[in-house]
């Protein structure tokens, strides 16, 4: 594993200032952890029973492999894009489908919410980004700088930008009053396959078919990295609730930990027998969730760090996992086009 530098081309918009220039698959050990989790956190007393996870209920109507799942903020809502090129909204409470969307001309690839539900996102094979009113489903506007499939997206935390990635190799950076293409960030050397925003929305990460991840400081100071050490591409990132940490899920069936302001690795352990297409924190940090090709999702405590649950029922590759604001729902996609809906005991 090493870290690098990563020299910026051309300064971005005010917005986006540059900073200072300057294996058991069951357990893991925690380096730094205890400084990574919250005070509170790490004051507690470790729990050796944990609750069991259950399938509550699995979502019908897609007629293709389904590949995104996003949470909307206030927990009522599910958004889940396909390969049958539609964007369907459910109901999470009762499984009702309340929106279908089929304005793509190809594969939904990734969705996203905006923090305040005002709108939801979908980018697609067609190297289209579309924005929704989540309350209508309504066209809100279709954003075009990409020149390749549009693989993944996600909201600022304030909700004012909105940033895509695609097999173009370029992150696109669109300020949504406007809808205007504001920034290009062009360091990658092959797909993009993951994008996230930290909490605090000082950083963007980024994962790549070229088996690396990069960390842009958009707001405040602080240095752009390059992150190496996965052998395979990197096909899904999130940043921990407090801010401390970043996980990334690759192809080569690891998860691994880096520290978000230094992008130090803190940890890499092998998470499934098969490549890790998806991962998400839970709201309190408390919990990773893991998606698979091996058809489970794999919950971790982070505190244990160890594995405390293997969720079993997708028939075949399990591709989207978001938890719900309670920490006590859990949404996932896979290949069988299916969407279900897991919930603590």
């Amino acid at each position: 594993m090493s870290i690098c530098t990563l020299a910026m081309h051309s300064q971005p918009p005010d917005f986006l200032p540059q900073g200072d220039q300057t294996s058991d698959s069951s357990a893991f050990e925690l380096v730094d952890m205890a400084t990574a989790l919250d005070q509170a956190a790490a004051s507690r007393p470790s729990v050796s029973r944990h609750p069991k996870w259950v399938c509550t209920r699995v979502l019908t109507g897609h007629s293709s492999w389904v590949r995104s799942v996003a949470v909307s903020a206030d927990g009522n809502f599910i958004i889940s894009g396909s390969g049958d090129k539609s964007v369907r909204v459910w109901n999470l409470a009762t499984g009702h489908t309340m929106q279908v969307i089929d304005s793509h001309r190809a594969w939904v690839r990734a969705v996203a919410v905006s923090p305040d539900r005002t709108c939801f996102a979908s980018v697609s094979n067609d190297n289209a980004v579309q924005l929704w009113d989540f309350t209508t489903g309504e066209a809100l506007g279709q954003l075009e700088g990409h020149s390749n499939w549009v693989r993944a997206v996600a909201f600022s935390p304030s909700g004012k930008y909105l940033f895509s990635g695609g097999q173009d190799n370029k992150i696109c950076v669109w300020r949504l009053s406007d809808r205007a293409l504001i920034h290009r960030f062009n360091g990658h050397t092959h797909w993009i396959r993951a994008i996230a925003v930290s909490h605090d929305g000082t950083t963007l990460i980024s994962g790549s078919q070229d088996k690396t991840l990069r960390l842009y400081r958009i707001k405040g100071k602080g240095s752009n990295h390059v992150l190496t050490g996965h052998t395979g591409e990197v096909l899904s990132v999130a940043a921990s609730p407090n801010n401390w940490l970043l996980a990334s899920a690759s192809a080569d069936c690891t998860v691994r930990f880096w520290k978000l302001n230094s992008g130090r690795e803190t940890t890499c352990f092998k998470a499934h027998g098969a490549p890790v297409n998806s991962l998400a924190f839970s709201p309190d940090g408390r919990l990773l969730a893991t998606a698979s090709n091996d058809s489970t999702l794999r919950l971790w405590d982070m505190e244990q760090g160890r594995l405390i649950s293997i969720l079993q029922g997708h028939d075949g590759w399990v591709w989207g996992v978001d938890f719900a604001p309670d920490g006590k729902t859990l949404v996932s996609a896979g290949w069988d086009g299916t969407v279900r809906v897991w919930q603590e005991e």
